[in-house]
């Protein structure tokens, strides 16, 4: 069966890449050059030549004087041309091939060098469980996505908060005469924990592979249509190839969802303290979702992806 490439982190691709493949763009130039040249010259001279000498000499004694008559004539005519001629034959041939790896090649061959070189294995749950899986593996793991997501709770909320209004929901906060919160704070707290947890797009992933929590830290940039959002595929199957970070089992907290803010303590009893104000709106018909837990409890493995196809 074909998988179908939904998420992919370019930049972890590429740098991969580097270490392990050779090079990303391949070029190559070929070129031929052919100039036959044939040039010749050729002067063809013509010259003729007359003279006439002609001298009449005559003796007068006319007392003491005598008369001398001459005659010379020169004739000369000179003809000359001149033929030169050049012939010439060139050709050029300019033959430029680039190839260019796309992104997608690239991981296909990432991914077959890696197995080739024993870098990456496929790991299963019996493989988990057997502590066969290492932090610093790169793997293939499959399992079913899960809808635990608390940037989504907080998201449905304030769209809640958003729909029937602050005032109100300060009204039924007055009949019960409980003073420490308001919406207006209760909101703007929601807001800084959703921005805190969330920032440049990252957001945390579950999978299931049986009991063992597969935690994953993607952004939602990195799928291939940007119209895919990453509960689009909630309850299916899909393969990961990625990075083992973490490995650890605890039967009340392995990792917690709100460790991005760096403050997960501070964040998770703020949550805790808007329930009670939270179960007053229910109690008065106000339908709102239910908190999930901030903690992955029981064995789980935190997985940098670099793919994950369905």
């Amino acid at each position: 069966m074909l998988d179908l490439l939904v998420y992919l982190d370019e930049l972890l691709i590429k740098n991969l890449n580097s270490v392990v493949v050779n090079g990303y763009i391949d070029i190559r130039t070929f070129r031929r050059i052919k100039d036959r040249t044939v040039g010749g010259n050729v002067r063809v001279g013509e010259r003729n030549s007359k003279e006439l000498d002609f001298k009449d000499q005559r003796d007068k004694i006319e007392g003491y004087k005598s008369k001398h008559n001459s005659c010379e004539e020169s004739q000369q005519d000179g003809k000359e041309r001149s033929l030169g001629f050049e012939g010439r034959d060139f050709d050029r041939v300019e033959q430029e091939i680039k190839k260019i790896s796309t992104v997608f090649t690239l991981h296909n061959d990432l991914i077959n060098r890696m197995y080739s070189n024993n870098h990456m294995k496929k790991i299963s749950y019996k493989s988990i469980k057997n502590g066969n899986v290492k932090v610093g593996d790169y793997v293939e793991v499959t399992g079913c996505i899960q809808e635990v997501s608390l940037p989504e709770y907080i998201d449905t909320v304030l769209n809640s908060i958003n729909c029937y209004g602050i005032d109100f929901f300060n009204s039924i906060l007055d009949k019960n005469k409980l003073d420490s919160l308001n919406f207006n704070i209760i909101y703007n707290l929601l807001s800084g924990i959703k921005n805190s947890i969330t920032q440049n797009g990252s957001r945390d992933l579950i999978v299931k592979n049986q009991d063992v929590s597969i935690l994953l830290t993607i952004n939602q940039n990195n799928f291939i249509n940007n119209g895919y959002s990453m509960f689009d595929f909630v309850q299916c199957s899909c393969k990961i190839y990625g990075k083992v970070m973490m490995i650890k089992e605890d039967k009340d907290k392995c990792i917690s969802l709100l460790r991005k803010s760096s403050q997960e303590n501070y964040y998770e009893k703020i949550l805790n303290s808007i329930e009670p104000y939270l179960d007053i709106l229910r109690k008065n018909n106000i339908i709102l979702p239910e908190k999930p837990e901030c903690n992955i409890k029981g064995k789980m493995i935190m997985i940098l992806p670099m793919s994950i196809c369905i």
